[in-house]
């Protein structure tokens, strides 16, 4: 596996990608990777460790290339609709260079969780104003696959509760509620969540469903039960240790699901049929 960082992006909207590229197979022709394009969570303040490499690492063992995006935060305020273009930047750069990346542009994959969820879910139903307003093809800004993780959806649905945390996030930009511009053209989505989510409702994801429904896009939807937010894979690898909070040792069991930890071979079975994998390695 090769690891590198690269800034990218159109000129107002710089953008750094950390990329990491599936070693090649000796005895194979080189290959060309579906690609993971990964925006951890951390509430638009920063990027959870939780939802970062340790996910990617998940897609790689799969044969996946991944690229995680350092989007822009509320340091940097407003994040909308910078954080859009700057997300727009780093599709188009893997669409333009498919060949240098050892990538397949029509087997793009967006993964979002929690607010990386929110900007990867506003992304799948406006990238083509986006072209629009950048002056590029819209072919080049497609992605071609969804997955969503305990995703803010809209501002309105429980959080942000802190009004300036708010205006940090969308300053004077009106598209801000991901499920009012889905439309026919929003990709393929696998989107999961919990009943519990103490932090973001689990309305986000029921609205977002329904949304997709309404407007006929395939979808997979698991709304499970229990578990708290931030589960990501809901496996003890992800979940908190004893040493986080040494007056309460018990507070990342919490995080261990087995039951949500599903989710991730759910999400492969899905799109290894959506984009016929089996023929899509043996044609190579």
């Amino acid at each position: 596996m090769k690891t590198f960082k690269f800034t990218c992006g159109f000129t107002d909207y710089p953008v750094t990608v950390t990329y990491y590229q599936p070693a090649a197979i000796a005895e194979f022709e080189p290959q060309r990777r579906p690609l993971v394009i990964l925006l951890p969570g951390g509430g638009y303040a920063f990027y959870s460790d939780r939802e970062n490499e340790i996910v990617a690492l998940q897609y790689l063992a799969q044969g996946f290339a991944v690229a995680v995006v350092a989007y822009r935060l509320i340091e940097q305020p407003p994040v909308l609709p910078g954080a859009l273009y700057q997300l727009a930047g780093v599709v188009h750069e893997f669409h333009q260079h498919a060949g240098r990346y050892g990538i397949s542009a029509t087997h793009i994959l967006l993964v979002g969780f929690s607010a990386g969820g929110h900007l990867a879910a506003l992304y799948a139903g406006l990238w083509p104003r986006l072209a629009a307003d950048l002056q590029v093809s819209a072919a080049t800004l497609r992605v071609s696959a969804l997955t969503l993780g305990y995703p803010m959806i809209g501002l309105r649905l429980g959080w942000p509760t802190d009004a300036a945390v708010a205006s940090a996030i969308v300053g004077t930009w009106p598209q801000h509620e991901a499920d009012q511009v889905v439309t026919a053209q929003n990709p393929p989505t696998f989107i999961w969540t919990t009943a519990e989510d103490e932090l973001v409702p689990a309305e986000n994801a029921r609205r977002f469903i329904t949304a997709l429904h309404q407007h006929g896009v395939p979808m997979v939807a698991t709304i499970y039960p229990h578990g708290p937010h931030g589960l990501s894979l809901a496996r003890a690898v992800t979940a908190f240790p004893m040493s986080f909070k040494s007056a309460h040792p018990d507070f990342g069991e919490r995080f261990i699901r087995p039951d949500v930890a599903e989710w991730f071979d759910q999400q492969l079975q899905w799109l290894a049929e959506l984009w016929d994998l089996n023929a899509f390695w043996r044609r190579q």
